[in-house]
């Protein structure tokens, strides 16, 4: 099944995925209408303007030469090919202090991609052109998800950290695009598999950052079963919100489906699937907690918000979150949630 989803909203549940809910902040008092691509792709230009202006980075490169004069470190498997045909070369590497390190390969290779992106506007592809003359120096690079992934940030770098994440953010939503195609300037259209997988680390990272009373987690349970456990699956919650004060519990899940309910001979009903799931998951924690399940649904053309209680300790609540909606909207919604 397919969502359409504003580029606004992704924009942000990607800030939050990407550890940076400042970019947030920094479009809200921006229309929704003018947060496309583009004006990614602009924030993206406007970041680079500012590290050109600071200077780029420059970091010791290790270089590979072959050649008759010995200097650096020699490199005796590399030589022996040369020794064995009594060629008078060795193979010696060298730090070269340059500008081709993994933080402006990644700058390089998104400036490229935004040259070549058919989304973008002319007049932006040529502001993002004219940076390509200072990195003649660092060597092409083919971008994936280690590209970034290998990145860490320390004193001297963390000038880069909001460029690297903008950078992230645009490959994310350009292999969304490429992978789907129902793709525009203003919305992509994605199927559950990537939107539950951008959502489900996007509620992680939201209740991380904007609540102060729980402590988060994805964990792992073992069943309470004796036998083959090789066989059983795997129970991990996509977010866990232990209080603090030791006593309450919530265990979260997201699903994704066109409907939030599903239709049987007519009659409406939650997906039994997800119930016995979280119900599982609730009866495998430590007891005496007070315990809340919830599961959260994009919301199609129905709003749901219903709690059920198993006893005096345990409830299970389903809610929905309209995803093509006001971004502050979805803000309050999740906020809400988590306080009921």
């Amino acid at each position: 099944m397919e969502f359409k989803v504003p580029i606004r909203n992704l924009f942000c549940m990607l800030s939050y995925v990407n550890d940076m809910p400042e970019l947030v902040d920094s479009v809200n008092d921006v229309d929704d209408d003018i947060i496309t691509y583009d004006f990614i792709v602009n924030q993206f230009i406007q970041e680079v303007t500012h590290l050109s202006r600071r200077g780029l980075l420059r970091g010791y490169v290790a270089r590979q030469e072959a050649t008759n004069r010995l200097g650096g470190r020699l490199l005796i498997n590399e030589s022996l090919p040369y020794l064995v045909g009594k060629k008078p070369v060795v193979v010696c590497e060298k730090d070269e202090y340059s500008l081709d390190i993994p933080f402006n390969q990644i700058l390089k290779a998104t400036i490229q991609s935004i040259c070549q992106n058919r989304f973008v506007k002319t007049e932006t592809r040529k502001r993002a052109f004219h940076f390509l003359d200072p990195l003649l120096e660092v060597e092409d690079h083919i971008l994936s998800k280690r590209s970034f992934s290998s990145i860490a940030f320390q004193r001297h770098t963390v000038h880069y950290k909001r460029m690297i994440h903008l950078a992230r953010m645009l490959f994310e939503l350009q292999l969304l695009s490429h992978k789907h195609g129902g793709w525009s300037l203003f919305s992509a259209q994605l199927d559950e598999k990537s939107l539950n997988g951008i959502f489900e680390k996007f509620l992680f990272h939201f209740y991380r950052i904007e609540q102060k009373d729980y402590r988060v987690s994805s964990e792992i349970m073992k069943w309470s079963l004796e036998g083959n456990a090789a066989l059983l699956p795997q129970m991990k919650t996509d977010v866990s919100l232990t209080h603090l004060d030791g006593e309450h519990k919530i265990i979260m899940d997201a699903k994704f489906y066109k409907n939030a309910l599903q239709e049987n001979y007519g009659k409406l009903s939650m997906h039994s699937g997800n119930m016995y799931q979280l119900f599982t998951y609730l009866m495998h924690q430590k007891p005496g907690l007070q315990l809340r399940g919830i599961l959260v649904y994009p919301e199609n053309g129905v709003e749901v918000s219903e709690r059920y209680k198993w006893d005096e300790r345990i409830s299970m609540e389903m809610y929905t979150v309209d995803l093509n909606g006001d971004w502050k909207e979805i803000y309050g919604r999740l906020k809400d949630i988590l306080n009921l």
